[in-house]
């Protein structure tokens, strides 16, 4: 294949069936928010009722358009992070669980690192936003992949294609940006994914699959 780095697993054994440049370190790009998303899960309560800050509202890139002093469930900011790939509902939860972004960075390394036991992530954010630091690899990802989906919380949210959302400012539908989970690319036996693109990355892709034989 094309990428850079990549790695391909059976998901309950750990099992490597393909990989390639998978220990070399890379900017993983918004599939950190998969690491986010199981923390936010795993430590905060999901109908806990997140105030909406300044910094959150005023997030680059792609966002849920959260508006400053907006009320949402933890639960609600996950799914507006996972599907719609939301930065501003990002750092609203960063802000929630932690504080702030920086002390959420570090909380999040620390479980990263103690709890799931990735060996060579460091993450500076909750979003995937480029800084020279905030970095990872393939066989990590797909180790905290592995985790993740594991949570039936975190599955029913990472195989969503789309999701009614209704805001301050914005009611629309939100749609998976996963083109083969969302059904633009027709794949069989898809289950769940995130994808992620800043430009000193490139394009990132997280998918899981599972058949008759899995």
């Amino acid at each position: 294949i094309s990428s850079e780095s990549a790695i391909l697993i059976e998901a309950k054994s750990g099992a490597i069936l393909y990989e390639k440049n998978a220990n070399e370190t890379l900017y993983p790009a918004s599939l950190t928010k998969i690491a986010t998303a199981i923390y936010a899960i795993e430590k905060g309560q999901l109908d806990d009722i997140v105030t909406v800050s300044a910094n959150a509202r005023s997030t680059a890139g792609t966002r849920v358009y959260l508006e400053q002093g907006e009320q949402v469930t933890l639960l609600k900011l996950i799914q507006g992070l996972l599907i719609n790939s939301g930065n501003d509902a990002g750092v609203a939860i960063a802000e929630h669980l932690s504080g702030s972004v920086e002390q959420f960075s570090v909380d999040i390394n620390d479980y990263l690192q103690n709890e799931i036991h990735l060996t060579n992530t460091q993450f500076m954010n909750a979003t995937g936003l480029f800084h020279p630091d905030h970095v990872t690899t393939a066989s990590d990802l797909a180790q905290l992949t592995q985790y993740a989906v594991r949570n039936d919380i975190f599955m029913s949210i990472f195989g969503m294609q789309e999701l009614p959302w209704e805001g301050e400012s914005w009611n629309t539908t939100i749609v998976s940006h996963h083109r083969i989970l969302n059904g633009e690319i027709p794949v069989a036996h898809i289950t769940g994914g995130k994808t992620g693109y800043v430009p000193q990355s490139r394009y990132t892709l997280a998918t899981t699959a599972k058949n008759e034989h899995l």
